[in-house]
């Protein structure tokens, strides 16, 4: 096999793997680097709709279809409709099925081997693994999270403060003990300062035959797992699997909370970032699939468009408008500052319920719009949101949401 490509991209996650089926399709000859697979992440594995709907995603990947957001925050609790609802996959799995589709394409290569070493020699790429391959490429993709080996070559690497760990456990168990024990088409978080001193917030996602149970906040990797700790052994919800075997795992992702971040570019002549390595995950949420798969699939577009900078308008123009708006709201989310915000949320949504209650079902009109703001958990702000996504500027006017 020739080490010689056209693009070479490090990282076969979401993004890699959606950028390289692309390439792939159009006669582009790819090499694609990964020696993670197959791996599961704590990041839970949730989706909302537009992964299922553009990207034609099996249902046999959807383990649980989710209609209700149960929050608790300032020690009240809150359940919240999605519409459209959400959906929760197994990572290994999802991660797994993307690659293999990307393999069907002869032009694409998958080395299953870690990147040790980038450089730029004569205009091109030259990409080394620990199997002592060395490989040679005329454009370079940053498809490998963060922090990411690919983006300290191509652009600044991003600031440890944008950073945050994600611990979390796996506890597998049966189907019937999930329908006894959790909320049907329910994923629950806690955000508390009890748990947590930064942004962040707990989760509990219950799937098919397990249940996944995270933390993730900008602080250090040993004090999140103590908390997590302390969470299912002391607080109710987190008794429930108290008596369940588990699996940890640990990971990095972006948390940008400064718009500005957002400003840096993504691209240049012969390469680009996609994914967790731009820093494309929801500041709020910290959900990022959808933007790992975009973000690929626009940065293919533009490749073979012949210019990779068209990346930038892209990505801004379909979600970066959902980026710059969490990053802005951010630290006044998490703050204390956002109790009154919390409380008229639950009320709105008490008082939508009301309204519904008078109606026959089958004649139930939509109400209780509001504006999407700081009264919204970023769960149901992602689930309402449409497709196209307008500039930062005028996003957070013109984004409406609907209760009931």
């Amino acid at each position: 096999m020739s080490n010689d490509f056209e693009v070479g991209i490090v990282g076969a996650g979401p993004a890699g793997s959606c950028c390289a089926q692309v390439l792939g399709e159009a006669g582009i000859k790819v090499a694609l680097f990964d020696h993670s697979h197959p791996r599961e992440k704590p990041c839970g594995g949730l989706v909302d709709n537009r992964v299922v709907e553009e990207f034609n995603i099996p249902k046999e990947l959807l383990q649980n279809e989710i209609k209700w957001f149960l929050a608790e925050r300032f020690g009240f609790r809150a359940k919240f409709s999605l519409k459209p609802s959400m959906y929760l996959t197994a990572r290994k799995d999802f991660d797994h099925y993307l690659l293999q589709r990307t393999l069907e394409n002869k032009g694409v290569a998958f080395f299953d081997e870690k990147v040790v070493q980038i450089r730029k020699k004569n205009g091109s790429w030259l990409i080394a693994t620990n199997k002592d391959r060395h490989v040679v490429s005329k454009v370079l993709i940053g498809a490998d999270g963060c922090p990411s080996l690919t983006r300290k070559h191509v652009s600044k690497p991003i600031y440890p403060q944008f950073l945050a760990m994600t611990v979390g456990y796996d506890f597998p168990c049966t189907t019937k003990y999930i329908e006894r024990t959790f909320p049907k088409n329910t994923v629950e978080a806690y955000y508390s300062r009890k748990y947590m001193r930064k942004i962040g917030f707990i989760w509990i996602f219950p799937k098919r035959d397990s249940i996944n149970v995270g933390i993730g906040s900008i602080e250090e990797g040993k004090k999140l797992k103590n908390s997590l700790d302390r969470f299912i052994q002391s607080h109710p919800a987190g008794k429930r699997l108290r008596n369940l075997r588990c699996r940890l795992f640990a990971h990095l992702i972006p948390a940008v909370w400064q718009q500005e971040f957002f400003d840096l570019q993504c691209s240049g002549d012969d390469w680009a970032l996609i994914g967790d390595a731009a820093g494309h995950v929801n500041p709020l949420s910290g959900i990022g699939i959808y933007y790992a798969m975009k973000g690929g699939m626009l940065c293919a577009l533009a490749y073979l468009e012949g210019d990779l900078h068209r990346f930038e308008k892209y990505w801004r123009n379909d979600y970066g408008g959902e980026l710059y708006y969490g990053a802005g709201t951010a630290l006044r989310y998490y703050s204390n500052l956002s109790l009154f915000s919390w409380f008229q949320s639950i009320l709105k949504d008490k008082l939508s319920r009301l309204r519904l209650e008078r109606w026959p079902p089958d004649h139930r009109p939509e109400v209780g719009s509001a504006s999407l703001s700081l009264d919204v958990p970023p769960l149901v702000q992602i689930s309402k949101r449409s497709n196209t996504c307008r500039p930062p500027k005028t996003y957070l006017e013109q984004s409406t949401i609907q209760y009931g």
